[in-house]
């Protein structure tokens, strides 16, 4: 009786995680560039598309059909082009100063590998959302070269810290830095510099953590 109980709970422990996989993948996609907007408009489009059939249907006028549509061929436009200028008034008011074309940490590919499995390892890094490649060319390689970006699923005091650890590779990087290249998510959101120093100092990663972290730069020293 006891393995059969057991087996159930293992059943009901693995659907549970797949369904916090699936919510979570499904956040993260939702969250990626426009597709929220994009799934938003189809929705919507869906809904007015019925509308139309319904005054057709009542009316039997192809003109008065049409208004929904054009209303939300107008509601389109306009929203595309608020975005589009919101893209730009921000890109606009950035300082020229913190232009940032990528991290161009020099190190070689075998020293990236070594980070990228720890962190994988012990699951600050979503090895699913985040490949080898992706991590290497976010460090490497200029942004405008890569599609790339970095997922992580440690909480944000430690994601702070790990981020603390590349940025002594290279004079100049801040988590600023991070922020601004738009290739950092933690569980699906783009990073802010502002918050995670506000969760770091809210709660600190204890030390167990952190020297875990620095053994995983620790050969570094012997390169």
């Amino acid at each position: 009786m006891k393995k059969i109980i057991d087996t159930i709970a293992n059943w009901l422990f693995a659907l549970n995680e797949r369904k916090e996989r699936v919510g979570h993948d499904f956040t993260t996609f939702m969250k990626r560039g426009n597709n929220s907007m994009i799934f938003g408009l189809i929705l919507f489009g869906l809904f007015v598309g019925y509308v139309a059939f319904d005054l057709f249907a009542n009316y039997g006028s192809l003109w008065i059909a049409l208004i929904p549509i054009v209303l939300f061929v107008v509601f389109i436009f306009a929203a595309l082009i608020t975005n589009s200028y919101k893209d730009k008034l921000k890109k606009h008011n950035r300082n020229p100063r913190m232009k940032l074309v990528g991290l161009n940490l020099d190190f070689n590919k075998r020293v990236f590998k070594r980070i990228y499995i720890s962190l994988t390892q012990y699951e600050y890094l979503d090895e699913n959302m985040t490949s080898f490649q992706d991590f290497y060319n976010v460090f490497v390689l200029d942004f405008q070269d890569h599609d790339s970006s970095l997922h992580f699923i440690c909480t944000q005091p430690q994601l702070k810290y790990i981020l603390k650890k590349f940025k002594e590779l290279k004079t100049g990087i801040s988590y600023v830095s991070f922020e601004r290249s738009e290739k950092v998510y933690h569980k699906g959101n783009l990073i802010s510099a502002e918050t995670l120093s506000k969760k770091y100092n809210e709660f600190p990663p204890d030390h167990e953590f952190e020297d875990r972290i620095d053994s995983f730069f620790d050969f570094l020293g012997d390169i």
